[in-house]
């Protein structure tokens, strides 16, 4: 039996600690029997656990001793060095051993850099609705967020224009622009190249680093890769984060950011964990280094293309008259707007009494917003269940108008 706390320990908390609220993860154990296309988790039967299994062993043969043992800041350096080939070979990204830092995933990634850069009462500029994980962060850290929309080419120029204009004149400068380029979480527009150039730019204007969040790029199943702003850019301004979670497993808890040495070194220092993960690190190593990463990519491609199409046909099957969505080229997500009249709270309860789950758009909202959407996942239910999920929306839609 847990021993009661005296009531005034609240008083003990932190104000990031209360700002923060409670962890929102869920355990994906508890999603057994439900249809869930809300988190984004991985396909659980593409999870590559033979080729990991030997991963591993092959780590522990070749460099047992230092997988084993505490590790350097900035990573486990032949992951490194397999992050360059990566990078250079799908993203094009041509970088240094110093441009590179490994992470225990894009989270913590976003969170080292947001520290990095910010103070509490700064303000920063982010795209909108954007990744949940995001509006919690930058929440608790207790910044000011601008929140600039998104348009059918990506981030607005237009809007993104006026803000800064709008700041300026009180004498403020943004920290920086966090967005999402590539089938953007949670809406699923993939930026246009021209807008890449015209936001690189308009960042060198006005100093103002860009965070570049790529954590879908190897997931396009239709259409040919746009390059990376990390790759566009020629002013150092822009910081690229991406991840391991979406190409082999989340669970791995393994990540890393691209950017100019200045911004590592300062983003290192921020990681006292001894390492991220040598261990881990040194086992996926081996997996890219063996050419399994590519390999799996490949197949991965080919699970989420396929179920990508089947939310698509499944939409377009059941979903009345006056909803909306998006049609992404890549990544887990599909951005579903609601008739007129229905809000998510007149959906949402009926669909999980069925045992559906969908995430409501206003999770990914900073000031509110999101009422009248809902943020779809494929990634983790196979085709049947997206079938009769996507009905089930449809049923309880039609029920609310």
């Amino acid at each position: 039996m847990t021993t009661p706390l005296p009531t005034d320990v609240e008083n003990l908390f932190s104000q990031r600690s209360n700002r923060h609220g409670e962890a929102s993860f869920t355990n994906p154990r508890n999603l057994e029997g439900r249809i869930a296309l809300s988190a984004g988790y991985p396909d659980p039967t593409s999870m590559p656990r033979a080729d990991m299994a030997e991963a591993m062993r092959v780590a522990l043969e070749k460099d047992g001793e230092i997988a084993l043992q505490y590790g350097a800041n900035r990573g486990y350096d032949r992951l490194l060095e397999e992050l360059q080939t990566k990078l250079k070979r799908d993203q094009g990204i041509n970088c240094t051993e110093e441009e590179l830092l490994i992470v225990s995933g894009a989270g913590q990634g976003l969170g080292i850099i947001a520290d990095a850069l910010c103070d509490p009462g700064d303000v920063v500029i982010s795209e909108e609705p954007t990744w949940m994980g995001a509006v919690r962060h930058f929440r608790g850290i207790g910044v000011d967020v601008e929140p600039v929309r998104v348009d059918d080419e990506g981030t607005s120029l237009e809007h993104l224009n006026e803000i800064i204009t709008r700041l300026a004149s009180e004498g403020r400068r943004p920290k920086f622009l966090y967005m999402l380029p590539n089938f953007q979480n949670p809406i699923g527009v993939t930026a246009t190249l021209q807008r890449r150039k015209d936001l690189i730019e308009l960042a060198k204007t006005h100093m103002m680093p860009i965070i570049e969040d790529d954590a879908y790029y190897d997931l396009r199943y239709r259409g040919e890769q746009l390059p990376t702003m990390y790759e566009l850019d020629d002013s150092g301004l822009v910081i690229y984060l991406s991840t391991f979670s979406k190409i082999i497993g989340a669970g791995l808890r393994l990540g890393w950011i691209v950017a100019h040495p200045r911004f590592i070194k300062a983003f290192a220092a921020l990681k006292q964990e001894g390492g991220t993960s040598p261990f881990v690190s040194a086992a996926v190593t081996e997996f890219c280094a063996s050419g399994t990463l590519t390999e799996h990519i490949g197949e991965l491609r080919k699970v989420y293309g396929g179920r990508a199409a089947a939310m698509r046909k499944a939409l377009e099957t059941h979903m009345p008259s006056g909803a909306g969505w998006s049609d992404p080229d890549g990544g887990f997500f599909v951005w579903v707007t609601l008739p007129d009249g229905v809000r998510v709270t007149d959906v949402a309860p009926t669909l999980k009494d069925q045992g559906v789950d969908v995430s409501p758009g206003t999770q990914f909202y900073f000031h509110g917003g999101g009422e009248h959407a809902v943020r779809l996942s494929f990634s983790f239910a196979n085709e049947a269940q997206i079938e009769t999920g996507i009905k089930a929306l449809a049923d309880a839609i039609k029920a609310a108008s």
